[in-house]
């Protein structure tokens, strides 16, 4: 609970900076967690680099400003951090809060702008990292007062990867708004929009296409399913990269209509409702947010043990846990849960029980909080405020 002795005149400007506001996991967290601060404390606005999105919309309509401060898009623009400097100065912004692909601006702007605190969170890292954005970020990472992980094993990997000191470093698991989902029948419009039969088992994934995610596995693996289990649809909900390769894969494999890839989508929580099973085939993750959404509305996870995945998903206790790069390990644990009634209920109640006790998005905005106005106040800035 926050204790104020402040005006709401006086409140604390944080800004959030970000590529765009697009459907995404990231995007949605960000939204979340923005709505659900304390708003006579804090004033919050989104600074927008790349283009603004659909989360932008729904920001605005509950009364927060988001700026479209665009970086040339065509070339480097070295002057880009000059620009946000004296946009941050003319917000008079206490708190810059960076996610990926601004850190460098960023951090570069936070630090002309003489922002009193300045914080990035890492929501994840590819595989093997591009050496320009690990130069960047080893810049980058000196010029902050935090860089928060949002898993233990990404923070274990910022040290390896971009000498991180260990204290600049917090882990904040990120949290959802838990009262969105919940377990309901499947929706109506969805099954009659996709045709879908009464007896239909639906396994299903949130994600960008990207490599990272390695759909492709995850496509093979249904594959395998399907001779085990019969009548059969796998939901790729999301966009991206992979998506005409993927495309390329599913026609060879004669999968049309079995395997449908629904693009960017806004209903994920109907679709999670439509879903038997819930796949996460990643290469590499964070702290995912469709994860916990899908365990929060009753749908048992497999996961690869890769990242967070395993810190959330305990095996054999609310889900399955296999190795990454595995068709053959991936439809094993899939036909189990399909297969297997009384283990699937089993999972799907300790799922919403975990979620609800563990990973609320009051529990992670506490912790941001608390992690703002510590260093605030070591800059000796809001010190009547306390939580």
């Amino acid at each position: 609970m926050v204790v104020r002795q402040v005006m709401p005149t006086n409140r604390i400007n944080l800004m959030h900076a970000v590529l765009e506001m697009d459907i995404g996991g990231l995007q949605r967290l960000i939204t979340q967690m923005t709505l659900a601060m304390d708003r006579d404390l804090f004033n919050i606005e989104i600074v927008c680099m790349n283009r603004e999105g659909c989360f932008a919309d729904t920001l605005r309509s509950h009364g927060i400003k988001v700026t479209l401060l665009q970086k040339n898009q065509h070339r480097a623009d070295l002057w880009y951090p000059v620009r946000l400097a004296a946009f941050l100065r003319r917000k008079k912004t206490h708190i810059l809060q960076m996610h990926p692909g601004v850190f460098i601006f960023g951090a570069l702007a936070g630090r002309m702008a003489f922002t009193p605190c300045t914080v990035y969170t890492e929501h994840g890292r590819a595989v093997v990292d591009d050496p320009v954005r690990q130069a960047e970020d080893k810049l980058a990472v000196k010029l902050v007062d935090r860089v928060v992980a949002v898993s233990s094993n990404l923070n274990d990997m910022l040290v390896e990867r971009i000498k991180a000191p260990r204290r600049k470093l917090v882990t904040i698991i990120n949290g959802i708004a838990t009262d969105m989902f919940a377990t309901r029948p499947r929706p109506a419009t969805l099954v009659h929009e996709f045709g879908l039969p009464p007896d239909c088992r639906v396994i299903g994934t949130v994600a960008r296409l990207d490599e990272i995610k390695d759909q492709l596995s995850m496509i093979r693996a249904f594959e395998i399913v399907c001779q085990r289990v019969g009548d059969c649809r796998l939901f790729l909900v999301g966009d991206g990269p992979l998506r005409d390769d993927l495309t390329v894969y599913i026609n060879q494999q004669n999968l049309q209509g079995k395997v449908i890839i629904t693009g960017q989508r806004s209903d994920v929580p109907d679709f999670l409702n439509l879903f038997d099973v819930f796949v996460l085939s990643s290469l590499s993750e964070g702290t995912s947010i469709s994860l916990l959404e899908a365990m929060a509305s009753g749908v048992p996870p497999v996961v690869t043990r890769v990242g967070g995945n395993p810190d959330i998903v305990e095996h054999g206790t609310d889900g399955l846990v296999v190795e990454p790069r595995d068709p053959e390990a991936l439809a094993d644990a899939i036909a189990k849960l399909l297969l297997d009634g009384e283990l699937h209920k089993r999972f799907a109640s300790k799922c919403i029980a975990k979620v609800t006790r563990d990973y609320s998005i009051e529990r992670m905005v506490q912790s941001y909080c608390q992690m703002y106005l510590e260093i605030l106040h070591r800059k000796n800035r809001f010190h009547d405020v306390s939580i």
